[in-house]
């Protein structure tokens, strides 16, 4: 029995290929009717293929989704990405526009006063609320030494107290310790002009003399008789005088014209000559 099948083995491969050569090439032609046997496998099939290609339809719209998501995302982070450039830019801008300002102010004053100076940057301040005094990047390198007078083009800041070969520590008006000749623009009077005000941010001006007076809206600058500061050099504004009953006389409080909190870069007056 074995034997007999082994022996139409052959024979029956070679007519299941012929019948199936058969079948696809009459199913292939285009009939205008089917078989029954083919409408209801195609009956049966129908729901199948519905839902495989509903399935197929749903992961393809789920990948597009995916790829348009990640498309997005990328777009989204470069763009981010730009904003924080275009943010830099914009900050680095306007600092050079400040320091431009500045420094095109600072020369103004210089051809006005006629004075040498030397541009310094603020570089650190005193953490402490006993002294007043701030670090600039110029020092014994650049021959800043200890007395110059500093200045902006608003005003007098103070003077250098100590430098080292590369920085210099500068003791502001409004120290305590700090006390300059002033004059009252308007009358030419002589005052006293010291720091150390509790607000440590005003200043207090006292007068030389009996004679002298002072009233809100005074003008006081450098009087020019010591030989820190250049003459009338701006110091500040009255904006209240105090009567001292004891004494009999009074004191100025002086509003100065330098904004301490505000400091980026001063001017340091050097040595005719010297810069």
């Amino acid at each position: 029995m074995l034997d007999r099948l082994l022996r139409w083995k052959i024979p029956l491969i070679i007519v299941l290929v012929l019948v199936l050569v058969g079948t696809i090439h009459y199913t292939s032609l285009p009939r205008p009717e089917i078989s029954k046997l083919e409408g209801l496998w195609r009956d049966v099939l129908s729901p199948f293929q519905r839902f495989f290609s509903a399935i197929g339809g749903f992961f393809q719209r789920q990948v597009a989704e995916v790829n348009k998501w990640r498309g997005l995302k990328e777009r989204n982070d470069e763009l981010e990405e730009r904003v924080l450039q275009l943010e830099a830019e914009v900050l680095g801008l306007r600092n050079y526009r400040r320091e431009n300002e500045w420094l095109r102010e600072a020369l103004d004053f210089k051809e006005e006063g006629n004075h040498d100076l030397l541009v310094a940057e603020v570089v650190g301040r005193s953490p402490s609320n006993w002294e007043s005094t701030i670090v600039v990047d110029k020092g014994q390198a650049h021959g800043v030494a200890s007395g110059m007078a500093v200045v902006t083009n608003a005003g007098i800041v103070g003077t250098v107290i100590n430098s080292s070969r590369f920085t210099s520590t500068v003791l502001l008006i409004i120290d305590a310790q700090s006390a300059t000749g002033g004059l009252v623009q308007s009358s030419g009077d002589l005052v006293l002009v010291e720091g150390g005000q509790l607000d440590q941010s005003t200043l207090l001006a006292k007068p030389l003399s009996r004679d002298t007076t002072v009233e809100v809206g005074d003008v006081i600058v450098t009087s020019g008789l010591s030989r820190i500061y250049p003459k009338n050099l701006p110091i500040g504004e009255v904006v209240a005088v105090e009567s001292r009953q004891y004494d009999l006389s009074f004191a100025a409080v002086v509003n100065p014209f330098v904004d301490f909190t505000r400091l980026e870069y001063v001017l340091i007056v050097m040595p005719q000559g010297e810069n």
